[in-house]
């Protein structure tokens, strides 16, 4: 199992009261199924423990990689392109997106279509790369074959709140020197909606967007990544691309706190790319009510098979 997949699954691991509400896993991109396996045997914290037995569904259009997943009574295996409607089973409780939505040629359809067939309160968690940007000091930018989009979080952030995922009781994180962005969010009881016609106005109004955001778009009518701040499954809260206290570029800083901790603006002009320094953000602070460990149950307004 990946590193990076497994770190997030034990930050999962901590909420019990979390994992019990769930009935139906779906591992959308499953590939060999490693994630999908973590799911099918997790057990619970007790003495002894006791198995969750979700049923969980193994989505992927790679035939020859779905026959590697590991053969449980509990994992259902899907052969089918999970960015097309009506492949997750209605009632999903959690849906779990680990490398694979950079590979839809819609993202924004694909987000839409997990919506509709996932339970409401139900939980989406993506982790996606970021494959332009600052890593190890140096901007790069990779192009690989079948990924169409480059997404940033803020990019992530809209697209999952104009498909009615709520982005304001949510979770994110994007470290410095990491490509990699991390999300997790609730299905909300607010309806898809256009995303030709939906601004970042718009979604403020629908509560969807987090205080953060929306405070960003009221001073600058955009988004700006450096100010926007989330909490995490680890129960702090954090700006994008936050430095940590042992970082890779040798800065010694405090731990992150609700100011958080981002990198230094750098000129478009410049020709050198330097974001080695660091600096707290102090101005205009968001007030943050975390509910982070309150994670809620989905709803089920229907009978589960």
């Amino acid at each position: 199992m990946a590193k990076h997949s497994l770190e997030i699954l034990n930050e999962l691991r901590r909420y019990d009261s979390f994992l019990d509400s769930l009935t139906t896993i779906c591992d959308v991109g499953c590939g060999e199924g490693e994630d999908t396996l973590w799911w099918a045997t997790l057990t619970t914290r007790d003495d002894p423990p006791e198995p969750y037995n979700y049923k969980v569904y193994a989505i992927d259009h790679s035939e020859a990689q779905l026959n590697r997943v590991p053969n449980a009574p509990n994992i259902i295996k899907i052969h089918a392109d999970f960015t097309k409607p009506y492949v997750l089973p209605s009632g999903s409780d959690l849906v779990w997106a680990h490398d694979c939505l950079q590979y839809s040629v819609n993202p924004l359809d694909t987000l839409r279509n997990w919506n509709e067939q996932m339970t409401e309160n139900g939980m989406l968690v993506v982790s996606i790369p970021q494959h332009s940007g600052v890593q190890y000091n140096k901007y790069f930018s990779r192009t690989y074959s079948g990924c169409y989009h480059n997404f940033t979080p803020t990019s992530l952030i809209y697209m999952l709140a104009v498909n009615g995922f709520d982005c304001n009781d949510a979770y994110m994180r994007k470290r410095f020197n990491d490509p990699w962005i991390n999300i997790a969010v609730y299905k909300s009881d607010i309806k898809p909606m256009d995303p030709a016609t939906t601004s970042w106005y718009d979604l403020a109004e629908t509560g969807l967007l987090h205080p953060s955001v929306t405070s960003c778009i009221t001073r600058n009518g955009y988004v700006k990544q450096e100010e926007i701040l989330y909490p995490w499954l680890d129960r702090e809260n954090y700006f994008v691309d936050y430095i940590s206290e042992a970082s890779d570029i040798g800065v010694e800083l405090p731990p992150p706190t609700i100011e958080g901790v981002f990198n230094s603006a750098v000129e478009s002009s410049s020709n050198d790319i330097d974001q080695s320094q660091a600096r707290k953000v102090v101005k205009d602070p968001v007030k943050i009510e975390s509910k982070v460990g309150i994670l809620r149950p989905p709803k089920r307004s229907f009978n589960q098979t």
